[in-house]
């Protein structure tokens, strides 16, 4: 819609001046009345004139507030709507991150950490045992483990064929 200057700024028109003589002289011709009446009248028709003017520009102006303020809400609602999903996002990559971390041990307060290491089975015996041969109970004590290392421990299978030195 046109958007049209505020008629409550405007100032009335000088009817009184020589612009407006043909007009007054009419008025005081058709309705016998002196120059002062036809000032009066010309001033009353524009103030009718103004006051609708006025209605229609508040009006308009009350169609434009209520047009930017949906405005104003939809952008808003489209922002929290966009904002949800950013932070539905985040929190699901938050949580596959932490599916992904090591977990940790609870803290028990008063427990003792062990002072002896315990050393794990050899990597032969442990072999062994994932392809269900027989392991001798021998080489899950300390000295079937330092053997096992010196003798069997190696990273290919026993019938993988290497150069070795």
């Amino acid at each position: 819609p046109q958007s049209m200057a505020d008629p409550n700024l405007e100032t009335p028109p000088n009817y009184a001046g020589p612009e407006f003589d043909v007009i007054r002289e009419g008025l005081r011709r058709g309705y016998n009345e002196n120059d002062q009446q036809a000032i009066e009248r010309l001033l009353a028709a524009w103030q009718v004139d103004r006051a609708t003017r006025i209605a229609a520009w508040n009006a308009q102006k009350e169609v434009e507030a209520r047009a930017d303020a949906e405005a104003e809400e939809m952008r808003r609602l489209r922002e929290e709507e966009e904002e949800l999903l950013v932070n539905e996002e985040a929190e699901r990559e938050r949580r596959e991150a932490e599916k992904k971390k090591p977990k940790m041990n609870t803290f028990v307060p008063g427990s003792s950490v062990a002072d002896v290491l315990i050393h794990p089975p050899s990597q032969y015996a442990l072999r062994k045992l994932s392809t269900f041969d027989y392991v001798e109970m021998w080489y899950f004590s300390p000295a079937g483990r330092l053997d096992a290392s010196k003798f069997h421990d190696r990273s290919q299978a026993e019938d993988t064929l290497s150069i070795s030195k």
